[in-house]
């Protein structure tokens, strides 16, 4: 069986590259057998992660947005009903925290945006309360600063409840092209280079990990060479972990045809920069990662973590179908559903009545 989690063993095998989902095989990871109240047993992936969908409000409009585009690969509209009493929602969500505790999952957050929403505190005590051994919480940036309980910012409460990694998104390093691409409604709160320093240097003195997360895009980074030029400006800033991101593959009758006709346009092929990558001495292949419907390489640049990831979201439906019985992830929706798919009337695990 395939080791996961801190048991990985770290290797970058350059073949991997031209295998990946061809020849991915569930059957060859680690994997616990788990009953669920509403859909009876299941095989549950062992290294999986639970996502809390905080909220579906977000103060920027990106071009790429990932949360619309899975819905609009299934043809639904994204539109996400929520429980709108939030006592009800924080009673719901501990009891879907005790019935997945025993897993032991990584944990994220994500949405929407979710530093700016007002349940964002409360839940990440809950999760601490119970010690998830990961957490994780990904972001725009915008609302970190912004304080919450007396003098104390977002971030000061993810560092005070044991949060372990903060992914920022950053489309690019110029401010205007970053504005234009991420759309933000209000400049007041949008996360610029300026706040973001403060960011990266409450991180570096702190036990939270930063990551910021890029796309690659035709109008914005396209090549090795704008990778560097994104590189260096952050890493001027004290970053020091990177993922850049080719945008996914989806159904092509998908809905939301201005998002779809955005990424068809801005499409960059990450197999076109790794074979750049291989030929530049500053890149260290470091680790290679194959997923379900994903792969990621890992490379090391000066003191820079720099990590690159293509994701299928066709792949991730044909492989739940080869294999109906396994659970890959958990999401927790603002309605109440734990499902194992990230479109909340999916893969129902344990529904909210």
């Amino acid at each position: 069986m395939i080791k996961v989690g801190s048991e990985r063993e770290i290797t970058f095998c350059r073949e991997l590259r031209y295998k990946r989902q061809k020849d991915y095989d569930i059957g060859e990871y680690e994997y616990t057998n788990y009953s669920f109240p509403q859909c009876g047993d299941k095989k549950v992936y062992k290294n999986f992660n639970f996502s809390i969908f905080l909220d579906d409000y977000c103060n920027a409009d990106c071009k790429f947005c990932v949360a619309q585009l899975r819905y609009s690969h299934r043809q639904a509209m994204y539109i996400k009903p929520r429980i709108e009493d939030d006592m009800e929602y924080f009673k719901r969500l501990d009891k879907v925290l005790e019935l997945i505790r025993p897993l032991n999952p990584s944990v994220s957050i994500t949405g929407g945006e979710p530093s700016l929403s007002p349940k964002l505190k409360e839940v990440i005590r809950m999760i601490d309360d119970y010690g998830f051994r990961k957490r994780t919480i990904t972001t725009n940036g915008s609302g970190l600063l912004n304080k919450i309980k007396g003098n104390e910012s977002v971030i000061d409460q993810l560092i005070r409840y044991n949060w372990d990694h903060l992914n920022i998104s950053r489309a690019s390093e110029n401010e205007e092209l970053n504005l234009r691409i991420m759309r933000y409604h209000k400049e007041e709160e949008y996360c610029n280079n300026q706040m973001l320093k403060q960011i990266i240097d409450i991180t570096n003195n702190s036990p939270l990990k930063h990551r910021l997360s890029c796309l690659l895009l035709k109008e914005s980074v396209n090549s090795v060479d704008r990778i560097k030029e994104y590189l260096e400006f952050y890493r001027q800033m004290g970053v020091n972990n990177v993922i850049f991101r080719e945008l996914m593959d989806f159904s092509k009758d998908a809905v939301n045809t201005e998002k779809i006709k955005y990424c068809i346009d801005n499409k960059i092929h990450l197999n076109d920069i790794w074979g750049t990558l291989e030929k530049d001495s500053e890149f260290i292949p470091y680790l290679n990662i194959l997923g379900y419907y994903y792969y990621v390489e890992i490379y090391k640049y000066h003191e820079m973590i720099v990590a690159s990831e293509s994701a299928d979201l066709n792949q991730q439906y044909v492989e739940k179908e080869k294999h109906k019985d396994m659970v890959y992830e958990m999401i927790f929706h603002p309605n109440g559903n734990l499902c194992g798919s990230w479109v909340d009337s999916e893969e129902i695990l344990d529904g909210y009545k």
